[in-house]
């Protein structure tokens, strides 16, 4: 029984030290950043910054070039990012929590779509990607996840659970066991960040309708 026990956390400890310094920091620092984002903390932000640079270079040579691709937009979208948060409200007041509208959806829709085909097939016909039409799905994912979490959107979070529960399956099937297991991490932390968010959301409504 101890025996089986300690099996996940043998594995946990194998996987750390088969890893460089620059993962161990990219790993460390991506979940002080999620943990953080999911509290609303704008500290979330320099955090990320570190890990996908690092990571970014990771999944570039491990030609998920989409996904490198996606980290660089990441580190320009984690510096807006940082600043919405802290002035990005009304009168540069903090953001708070809110909910994406039909016309923004539609956009956004739009705007995936018509990136998704093409760097879809660039991926598959130019640049020999792994899982070219998945990487290129859950890089035009994240990204529109990633810009609704800068702009403090609820929604983002939906589409982080559906991208990272993808990076489960395609890091597993790239022989990234640890990574894929990581992924469920951030799977989990996101559904309880949508959690978060909403009853956050939701509060803020009662304090508006309130009288003065």
């Amino acid at each position: 029984m101890l025996d089986f026990a300690m099996e996940p956390i043998n594995f946990i400890i194998t996987f750390i030290n088969s890893m460089g310094l620059g993962e161990r920091v990219s790993i460390a620092t991506g979940l002080i950043y999620i943990v953080l984002s999911v509290r609303q903390n704008a500290l979330c932000w320099p955090f990320g910054i570190v890990s996908v640079a690092i990571w970014m270079v990771v999944v570039f040579q491990g030609k998920l070039y989409s996904d490198a691709f996606l980290q660089f937009i990441y580190v320009v979208l984690g510096f807006y990012g940082w600043h919405q948060w802290l002035r990005g409200g009304k009168d540069h007041e903090p953001l708070k929590v809110r909910k994406v509208d039909l016309k923004l959806s539609l956009r956004l829709a739009a705007i995936g779509l018509i990136t998704f085909i093409p760097l879809g097939y660039i991926s598959e016909n130019y640049l020999g990607a792994s899982f070219p039409w998945w990487d290129a799905l859950t890089t035009v994912i994240s990204l529109i996840a990633q810009y609704l979490l800068a702009k403090k959107y609820l929604e983002n979070w939906i589409l982080w659970i559906t991208a990272d529960a993808m990076y489960i399956v395609i890091y597993y099937l790239k022989g990234w066991t640890g990574y894929s297991g990581l992924m469920t991490v951030y799977t989990v932390m996101a559904i309880i960040g949508f959690a978060g968010w909403l009853k956050s959301y939701k509060a803020d409504r009662i304090q508006q309708c309130q009288p003065a």
